[in-house]
């Protein structure tokens, strides 16, 4: 460190947690901490990745070597001096640094005079420097202090910052200010800086009110049973902030905006069933917003608020934004709006029917979209609503058009969801219109990826259609395609291997279903064993390896007298080292069994 160029310097100093180890607690707090120190308060300053460094690498001594309250504070002069670099990241982090102290000496409270005080002069030097560095970090770590000393004199120096000519500072203050009025726990305490609050809504600056009733959604549910006062003091600077002229005010609100409004208290109140209305008007608002920024961060929320209004709210003032919101010319609002949607409809918020008639059509034009991503939201979260695609005819058609899609992903989102198709619209709709056209082209797809989704979708298929409807209808399918692969791609040979391991180990999973689709399809997987390409072996022994530890009598048997004998023939003759690893593998599984 004394000695060394730049980069010797920081090669040095991510080394810090190992020097400390090597040292021991007593070491570190008497020798390293003071050379710490004698490095963070060097003149001319040190670079600034190398501060950066340091308070990272601080973090890890406590608990680790420093537990103790005193042994703690000994780092205390290090961090005040990090606080107070002019480098933004490098206070951040000292910060969070004194913090994750604060976060360990909770355990350890009520603590000495003496350590309260320490902390407390630390507080008051930062919040009271000529330099507005030390002040915003001040602002970031005066919560925790007042967690963990419950000090009176906190709050009082939290409202000089919220007052402080420098719009840095106030903005700090305003982006922590919710943290400690959710450590002040009663509307009591917290009377005081609710003026400060109200202050800070109004600032001159936005990027002050911006922050200033966003940070409400970190207060959490402390003042829920408190609604009258929520109402009187915070529901009014939320509905001033909703219609701020500033788009970037608005912007930052809706990006919590289901946290604040949790925090009002109203939710399963009827006496504040006016004030809930005029909450969801207020999100109505941004969401309806000129701004394609506040649109999109406002959707984001849009499945949370219908939970936190319910049905009756989201058919009165959500329901008729749908239609604009799907039709939006920015594609992040209409994806947000799709992820939306499928989030809405779980729950148990809304019913199936309101469901079906306010998200079908929508779902259709989301499927149909110019744009994957907006597809994959649906594709990707369409399996929680399998139970309700019976009553959408549009939105299977629009999924059987896009397994022909040339976007790879979007035929993997279809893949994944043909096995939930057969148990919402039945076997023989899968039979007679997915199994052709849909499962097994996929399941030959030149993307590995979707060949996977295919086979991943083995299991739920054997759930939800029974052995016997696999054994008939799905197996001789995959049997076809094995034997006229036989002299094709060796990939088409893997992939349907694969299927039929998915497809025992399923059967294995579901006893007492009958039929015998495990003997079948581990006779299926044995043929892969004497494949003339190694890969293949490789994945039969695989497959194989999933499916020996079968606890059914008659599957031991097999297990015991075909299985084990057929991998020990191959071991003897097998000559690839990867296939040879495989096998000795699946043999180990099946005699641990």
């Amino acid at each position: 460190m004394d000695n060394g160029n730049t980069e010797a310097k920081v090669d040095a100093m991510k080394r810090l947690p190992v020097v400390a180890y090597a040292l021991g607690p007593a070491k570190t707090q008497s020798e390293l901490l003071p050379y710490l120190q004698t490095i963070a308060l060097s003149q001319p300053p040190i670079e600034d990745e190398l501060l950066l460094l340091m308070s990272k690498q601080m973090v890890t001594f406590v608990p680790a070597l420093l537990s103790t309250p005193k042994q703690i504070l000994e780092m205390l002069p290090i961090v005040e001096s990090l606080a107070t670099v002019e480098e933004t990241v490098v206070r951040d982090q000292a910060v969070t640094l004194m913090n994750h102290l604060c976060t360990h000496l909770k355990p350890k409270a009520p603590l000495e005079s003496s350590l309260v005080s320490s902390l407390l002069g630390m507080a008051k030097r930062l919040g009271g420097a000529d330099w507005f560095t030390a002040k915003v970090s001040s602002a970031g770590m005066l919560p925790e202090l007042y967690a963990l000393t419950q000090h009176a004199d906190i709050p009082h120096l939290y409202k000089e910052l919220c007052s402080d000519e420098t719009p840095m500072v106030r903005r700090a203050a305003s982006q922590h200010l919710g943290k400690l009025m959710k450590h002040l726990g009663t509307k009591e305490k917290a009377a005081d800086l609710v003026p400060v609050l109200q202050q800070l809504a109004k600032d001159e600056q936005d990027s002050v009110r911006m922050l200033a009733v966003a940070s409400m959604s970190n207060v959490g549910d402390t003042y829920c049973d408190v609604p009258d006062w929520t109402k009187e003091f915070i529901l009014p600077l939320l509905k001033d902030a909703s219609t701020d002229m500033s788009w970037r005010v608005r912007h930052h609100l809706s990006k919590s905006f289901s946290g604040v409004a949790e925090s009002l208290g109203f939710q399963g109140k009827p006496k504040f069933a006016s004030d809930q209305a005029l909450v969801m008007a207020c999100f109505v608002s941004l969401l309806a917003d000129a701004e394609a920024e506040v649109r999109a961060a406002a959707v984001g929320h849009f499945a949370k608020m219908v939970h936190w209004g319910g049905s009756d709210l989201f058919v009165s003032h959500l329901m008729p934004l749908l239609p604009g919101l799907a039709d939006d010319v920015v594609m992040e609002v209409r994806s947000k709006c799709a992820l939306a949607i499928m989030e809405s409809s779980e729950g148990g918020t809304l019913e199936d029917t309101l469901i079906v008639q306010s998200f079908g059509p929508l779902l259709e034009s989301f499927l149909q979209d110019e744009f994957q991503e907006v597809q994959l939201q649906v594709l990707g979260n369409l399996h929680k609503l399998s139970h309700l695609l019976h009553g959408m005819n549009g939105v299977v058609s629009s999924i059987l058009n896009m397994s022909k899609a040339t976007n790879w992903r979007v035929r993997e989102g279809v893949a994944k969801l043909l096995p939930h198709l057969a148990e919402a619209r039945g076997l023989d709709f899968f039979a007679n219109v997915l199994l052709e056209p849909a499962w097994l082209v996929l399941l030959l797809d030149p993307v590995a990826c979707v060949r996977v989704a295919c086979v991943s979708g083995m299991r739920v298929l054997v759930r939800v259609a029974g052995q016997d409807w696999v054994g008939q209808q799905i197996l001789p399918q995959h049997v076809r395609i094995y034997d006229h692969a036989q002299s094709g791609s060796y990939l088409i040979r893997i992939t349907i291997l694969q299927a039929h391991a998915e497809t025992a180990r399923a059967a294995q999973l579901t006893p007492g279903s009958g039929g015998t689709l495990w003997n079948d399809t581990v006779t299926q997987i044995m043929r892969g064993l004497e494949d003339k390409v190694a890969n293949v072996r490789m994945v039969a022994a695989k497959g194989l390896a999933k499916i020996v530890d079968a606890e059914d009598p008659a599957q031991e048997e097999i297990v015991r007298f075909q299985i084990i004998p057929a991998l020990e023939k191959l071991m003897a003759e097998e000559k690839d080292i990867d296939c040879l690893a495989a096998v000795t593998e699946a043999i180990e599984a099946a005699r641990k069994k």
